[in-house]
Parts: structure tokens; C-alpha cells; sequence
């Protein structure tokens, strides 16, 4: 009976450690892009901030991944991150696909630090608004990053840090 537990045991712990390697191989492949971040609006109480989010499967297998959480810092801290939502998606073999927009609210205190800096680039936002209806980044000279967090099949990911200005 010793035998039949240990090789069960054994054989457990095999296929445990090859479905792990298999999900981190995956969750390693996989690619979580934003796509076209943009400033939506602003208002009294801060900025929002809409990316689309598309991703990669360069796999052969189907993967499951959650909506991802995506978190804004600038200079390494912390500003603003999207709500965390339970929604999972199936993602099929060798495909992109794209995702749901994911908005962003950043309170203006997050930006105390740069509110000085905003207040004497009025005059030129002012300008580049009335010119071209919208508010970019490279007006505000805010400088952004961003991160994202998501399980890709059940396997909690987060990705390293990448600039948007």
C-alpha cells in the first residue's frame, strides 16, 4: 500500500508541475497590449483616462484571461488604477483580439505635483484644444506609465513597467 502512495503521490506532483510549466509558458507568450490611450475628459474632479485594451495569443491552445487592471504611475508613484472587474475572456490560438476599454480616473490631488507646471502651459492646451478638440498627453508633459495585472489562466500576471509619455 506504501508503493501505491508514493507513485500516486509521485504522479501527482508530475502532472501538477507540467500543467504549471504549460500555464507559465502561456501566461509568459501572452501579450497585453493598450491601444490609443487617451485623455476622455476633465473635470472637477480629476482626469479620465479610456485605453482599449487588445491581446496576443502567439499560442497554440485557447487561453482564459480576466479583464486586466490597469495601474498609472508617474516617476515610479502610484497615481490612478481602472476598477477591478471579474469579467473573464476566451482568447482562441494564433488570434488578437480586443478587449473592453478600460477608463481610468485620476483625482487632481494625485497631480499636486504637477499642478504648477499646468498652470503656467494653459495658455499653449488652451491652443492645442481649440485646435484639435481633445487634450494629449504630450501637452499636459505629465510624464505616465503604466503597468496591468490579470490571471491568464488562473495564473496571476502583472507586467513590467512601460512609458505612454
Amino acid at each position: 500500500m506504501n508503493k501505491l502512495l508514493t507513485l500516486g503521490i509521485i504522479g501527482g506532483l508530475i502532472y501538477l508541475s507540467t500543467r504549471l510549466v504549460g500555464l507559465k509558458r502561456i501566461s509568459d507568450n501572452s501579450v497585453v497590449r493598450t491601444l490609443n490611450p487617451r485623455i476622455h475628459k476633465a473635470d472637477t474632479n480629476g482626469l479620465v483616462i479610456r485605453t482599449d485594451i487588445a491581446l496576443d495569443n502567439p499560442t497554440n491552445t485557447a487561453i482564459f484571461i480576466t479583464k486586466p487592471v490597469i495601474t498609472l504611475s508617474t516617476g515610479g508613484k502610484y497615481l490612478a488604477s481602472s476598477v477591478p472587474q471579474t469579467k473573464t475572456f476566451t482568447i482562441a490560438p494564433q488570434t488578437q483580439t480586443s478587449l473592453e476599454v478600460a477608463e481610468i480616473s485620476i483625482p487632481w490631488m494625485s497631480l499636486t505635483g504637477y499642478i504648477g507646471s499646468l498652470i503656467t502651459k494653459i495658455p499653449s492646451i488652451l491652443t492645442s484644444y481649440n485646435q484639435s478638440g481633445k487634450l494629449d498627453f504630450k501637452t499636459l508633459a505629465i510624464p505616465l506609465e503604466y503597468k496591468y495585472s490579470t490571471y491568464i489562466n488562473n495564473m496571476y500576471y502583472e507586467s513590467p513597467v512601460q512609458k505612454i509619455v
